[in-house]
């Protein structure tokens, strides 16, 4: 049969999966107890929530649509797809709870009270641990349809491709870098200032030097938003590229030196000395 060309498909489902990943970063970086995130903060993470939800819904009705419901295998591509969109919404509904459960700033119709500041800062203290859960959830399903659509994509395009195509062979880490890109690849990080200097912040604390960062970066094993400025602070993501590097292991330790030959004591020398 001729298989379709789903590739245009396939990258829309792509970037799908790396802005649900970054959205999930996003809330992930939220700190509740800190930020007091505001109306405005989390209503921009409900709109995006839903954006996406909705172009997922967009792409699983071309796709039911296309000449690949005919390909072998694509009712379980689909099916996933489908469920994804049950977790996008799910995602949503948390969020929209988080907006729900944020204390706002408003007067009481008595007019303004000397304890209102008071007042205000212990409903956020209030609010604070269902804030937590609710942006926790939602960054778990939002991470979680992120993998659905780049697995999906990987099958889209490998049950429609006209015929395979050689990856290069992935990049070779020195121990320091290949240490680095693990600890980025574990929870994905946070390039931003620190006293003046430039700090790669990782989700379990692991230290990575500026050095083996740029390194990286410089290979293409590192994503993150250069139009974000650096005060802000830049999501860093690892690549599909970096994550093939990772799969190699990593780099076999150096043999340890062989020493030396002693001297050896030959018969005449033996004799000479006696």
């Amino acid at each position: 049969m001729n298989r379709p060309d789903l590739s245009t498909q396939v990258g829309h489902l792509r970037q799908l999966g790396t802005d649900f990943g970054d959205l999930h970063y996003k809330i992930l970086y939220v700190n509740v107890a800190r930020d007091h995130p505001d109306l405005h903060t989390l209503s921009m993470l409900f709109y995006r929530a839903q954006g996406l939800a909705a172009r997922l819904t967009a792409q699983v009705c071309y796709l039911d649509g296309s000449p690949y419901v005919q390909v072998p295998g694509s009712r379980e591509s689909l099916d996933a797809l489908r469920a994804a969109i049950g977790t996008a919404s799910v995602a949503t509904t948390d969020l929209a709870h988080a907006l729900a459960a944020n204390p706002l700033y408003g007067t009481f119709s008595g007019g303004p009270g000397a304890n209102d500041a008071q007042f205000l800062e212990q409903q956020h203290a209030e609010a604070a641990p269902v804030l937590a859960r609710h942006l926790h959830v939602a960054a778990q399903q939002l991470d979680l349809c992120s993998t659905v659509c780049h697995y999906v994509a990987h099958g889209i395009a490998g049950d429609t491709a006209p015929a395979a195509v050689a990856l290069p062979s992935p990049v070779k880490l020195a121990s320091e870098q290949y240490e680095a890109l693990a600890a980025l690849a574990r929870g994905g990080a946070r390039l931003e200032v620190r006293a003046r200097s430039v700090h790669v912040a990782t989700a379990d604390d692991t230290p990575v030097s500026s050095a083996a960062f740029g390194c990286l970066d410089d290979l293409g094993l590192l994503r993150h938003d250069i139009s974000v400025p650096l005060a802000r602070g830049r999501d860093v993501m690892v690549t599909e590229e970096g994550h093939r590097a990772l799969a190699q292991g990593p780099p076999a330790a150096p043999p340890a030196p062989v020493a030396a030959p002693g001297p050896t004591t030959t018969a005449s020398s033996r004799a000479s000395r006696r």
